[in-house]
């Protein structure tokens, strides 16, 4: 029964997700607005503040919308930082996690297409498939991935999706090897009731948000990844040269 009601917790905030990101793309919201009050919110969409704001905290994660302190949510534009001083294609969180990592620990749930991922992969897919990534020293959970990764991409043909180390060692290691070229934002952001449950946050702790887009040869966005690292524990070294 909890994990029943876990899942359409889950599935209701997803929703309001989208409806809220529907209601940007269509202008009900343009660029630069306001959105309405929390509480208002809430109201128009018959939801509870709770579930608004796991919702609100994803559109903020996302680059949609900013939360203006003492003031409300903005619609915003995507910042895209191109370059970050990562200067080899591979798992950004090797170089930007100061804490050991002696174990990743992998949860891959098979879901359908929404939106959401058609907005972040640019195309339908009948089945996405939702990846956490716990990277763990002992049973400590030092720093932590989201990852939506496209079940059409050919390569994966060559993977049995079942086993859930093969899908490890392809998002870990093969995915770089195969791809084309990535787009990393970099942003700070607060613990919220999504990174809760996910085992990393407590109350009042900041994390270094990369969400990483990996894109093929093609052109066509292959995975996106979000590595959640607290702040104590993160540290990016960007190299300039004349």
């Amino acid at each position: 029964m909890e994990n029943n009601r876990s899942k359409e917790k889950a599935a209701l905030y997803a929703e309001v997700y989208n409806k809220i990101l529907e209601m940007i793309k269509s202008g009900v919201y343009p660029e630069g607005s306001k959105l309405l009050t929390e509480p208002a919110l809430a109201k128009e969409l018959n939801v509870g503040r709770s579930t608004l704001r796991q919702a609100l905290a994803l559109l903020q994660e996302d680059g949609i919308i900013e939360a203006r302190r003492g003031v409300g949510n903005f619609v915003r534009k995507t910042i895209d930082i191109n370059s970050t001083g990562l200067e080899k294609m591979e798992n950004p969180l090797i170089k930007s996690c100061t804490a050991p990592i002696s174990d990743i620990e992998i949860n891959v749930v098979p879901g359908i297409s929404t939106q959401y991922t058609e907005r972040i992969f640019k195309r339908k897919m009948p089945v996405v498939l939702a990846i956490h990534r716990y990277y763990k020293n002992v049973e400590e959970i030092n720093a932590y991935c989201f990852t939506h990764l496209s079940t059409d991409y050919p390569h994966l043909n060559e993977i049995d999706l079942e086993e859930s180390e093969n899908i490890l060692q392809f998002l870990e290691n093969d995915i770089y090897r195969l791809a084309h070229s990535r787009k990393i934002e970099i942003k700070i952001v607060s613990a919220t009731d999504n990174l809760k449950n996910n085992r990393i946050a407590v109350d009042n702790h900041q994390f270094q948000l990369m969400k990483e887009s990996i894109v093929d040869r093609t052109g066509e966005v292959i995975a996106v990844n979000k590595f959640y690292i607290p702040i104590d524990k993160s540290l990016i070294k960007v190299f300039s040269s004349n």
